[in-house]
Order: structure tokens, then C-alpha cells, then sequence
């Protein structure tokens, strides 16, 4: 049995605003999906889900890696798969991708063929196609190799640098759903509708990324931090925001914080923060004091891997 862990993602800044082809920054963060593969009859569990019929909608990503590793190495088509996420679902963390990347790797490694990470990411974006249609692409980039990446019209750029090891990320799960399509029209709709304002509020948007990839090189916490409530307000002026993003907003900066905003989507989702690490154990507690699940999270800079720890039913 072959095994492999992938990380989530967040999104740092420029969310929304890529869509006009502005840019954004993300970030793999260590929470993770973790798959392990051996050979033999078909079958498919999750530890979340508990067994999965192939034939379903759910496992029409697994199902189609399968088909793309047999295409193109030689691969069979019949494994045991076991999955194991800790990733909060439909929360902006690219949990379905972070399943998709490490399945790949696992499911090549078993396969017993060589081949590279950007492999690994070409075989997993075919599995996030059959979740998402049309993504972006960002998610199993990011899942796959790691780090830092900057990422505009479909061209991604790792960016050799790290966050600074004196902060903390704060990641809080408002546990509401949402149909991230409907907010993306909607957001777009806005944007047309101001007409000269609204390209005056992207290109801010655009600035801002560019600010941030300078303040992350220089270490500058108190930068990023303001940059990042200002990208907050840019979000909440295009709709992409609602209450309860806002309100652990200011949750996590009147508790230390000294930037958040939401991340992904938004309307639901998640809230990110930093703050030093005197703050950070006082900033979860006030937000799970709001019965909401908060996680403090390191980035991961290594991506997809191999690992020993094996699942089982």
C-alpha cells in the first residue's frame, strides 16, 4: 500500500479580481488530505464518507485519475483507494483538489512509473474538472507543490520566499455554505454595473497583490496586515462579502490580530488571520467562544508527498 498526504490552500489576497485578470496570491497551508492506494478489486472508502460506490457522482474525480494514469503510463484501472481529509468541505480550502493531488501521487507511485510533480498536478486538475467544470487551476498547484504562489490569467509563479516565522495564521470556518458561482456572477455583475468605478476598485485590487509580494519579501507583518483588511473592504465593496465574515473580521483584530479578511469565495466560508504568536492562542479561543472552528495553521512549503502512515476501513 502506497500512501500520500496533499495540503489545503487559502487564498492570501486578489480574490474575486483575478477573474478580470488582475492578480492573487495563495498559500498551502498544513491541513491535509491524505490517500493511500494498493492493487486489487475496485473498491473506494473514504474515512468521512465511508464506502463509495465508483459508479456515483462522488467518485467520478477518483474514477477519472484512474482512467488519465492508465492512458498514459500503463496504469491498471482496478485499486483499493482509501481517503482521509481534514479539510473543512465547501469552505474555500480546496479540499476536493488537495484528495485529487495526493490520489495522483499515490496512485503513480503504486503504479510504480516515474514521473514529476507537474505530472502529479496535470492528473489531479482532470479530477477537479469533473467537481468544479472549469477551475482555475490554483488549487492543485498549490496542493501539489507548496509554498507561495502568485498566480494571474492562468500563469502561475511560486514565489521563493515564505511568510515571516514569527506569525501565526488563523484560519475560521464560518460553516456556511454557498453557491460560489451565483457570488461570482454576482460580483461581476456589480463590477459592470459601476462601470469606471468598478475598474478604479480592481486595479486597487491589482496594486494591492503587488504590495503584498514586497511586503511578504521583506517580512513587513504590520504591511501585510493592513493590506489585508483593506483587501477585506475591497471584497465587502464588490458584494463578496456578508455578516458573519465581517464579524469575525473584527473578532480576530480586536482579539491581536493585525490583518483578516475572508478568503476564497466568500458569503460563508472561511476568515484568515495573522497575528503575532503572543496573540495567537487568545484569538482561537475568543472565535470558539462564537461556537466557531478555528484552526491554527502553518503554510507548507513542501506539497504532495509520500508518507508511511497507512488507512484503513
Amino acid at each position: 500500500m502506497t500512501c500520500s498526504i496533499a495540503p489545503g490552500k487559502i487564498i492570501l489576497f486578489g480574490e474575486h479580481f483575478v477573474v478580470e485578470g488582475y492578480p492573487a496570491i495563495g498559500l498551502a497551508v498544513g491541513l491535509y488530505a491524505r490517500t493511500c492506494v494498493e492493487e486489487g478489486d475496485l473498491k473506494i472508502y473514504s474515512r468521512q464518507l465511508g464506502p463509495i460506490d465508483p459508479s456515483s457522482k462522488e467518485a467520478k474525480p477518483y474514477m477519472r485519475i484512474i482512467e488519465e494514469a492508465s492512458i498514459r503510463y500503463g496504469c491498471r484501472n482496478r485499486y483499493r483507494i482509501y481517503i482521509d481529509s481534514e479539510i473543512p468541505v465547501g469552505a474555500g480550502m480546496g479540499s476536493s483538489a488537495a484528495v485529487n493531488v495526493s490520489l495522483a501521487h499515490s496512485l503513480l507511485e503504486t503504479c510504480g512509473v516515474e514521473f514529476t510533480k507537474e505530472d502529479v498536478s496535470r492528473i489531479a486538475y482532470l479530477g477537479e474538472i469533473m467537481v468544479h467544470g472549469k477551475p482555475s487551476g490554483v488549487d492543485n498547484t498549490l496542493s501539489t507543490y507548496g509554498g507561495l504562489v502568485y498566480y494571474r490569467q492562468g500563469l502561475f509563479k511560486r514565489l521563493n520566499t515564505s511568510l515571516p516565522e514569527n506569525i501565526a495564521l488563523i484560519v475560521a470556518d464560518t460553516g456556511v455554505k454557498r453557491d460560489t458561482g451565483l457570488v461570482v456572477r454576482e460580483v461581476l455583475e456589480r463590477y459592470r454595473r459601476l462601470g469606471e468605478l468598478g475598474r478604479a476598485i480592481y486595479e486597487v485590487a491589482g496594486r494591492l497583490v503587488e504590495e503584498a509580494v514586497v511586503a511578504i519579501e521583506k517580512g513587513d507583518v504590520s504591511r501585510l496586515g493592513e493590506l489585508m483588511i483593506v483587501n477585506h473592504g475591497l471584497l465587502f465593496a464588490m458584494g463578496a462579502s456578508a455578516w458573519i465574515n465581517d464579524y469575525l473580521v473584527y473578532k480576530m483584530i480586536n482579539n491581536g490580530a493585525q490583518g483578516a479578511k475572508l478568503s476564497g469565495a466568500g458569503r460563508g466560508g472561511i476568515v484568515i488571520g495573522i497575528a503575532g504568536l503572543e496573540n495567537a492562542g487568545k484569538i482561537v479561543k475568543a472565535l470558539k467562544t462564537e461556537k466557531v472552528n478555528a484552526y491554527l495553521v502553518k503554510p507548507d512549503y513542501e506539497g504532495v508527498r509520500s508518507i508511511n502512515t497507512r488507512i484503513s476501513p
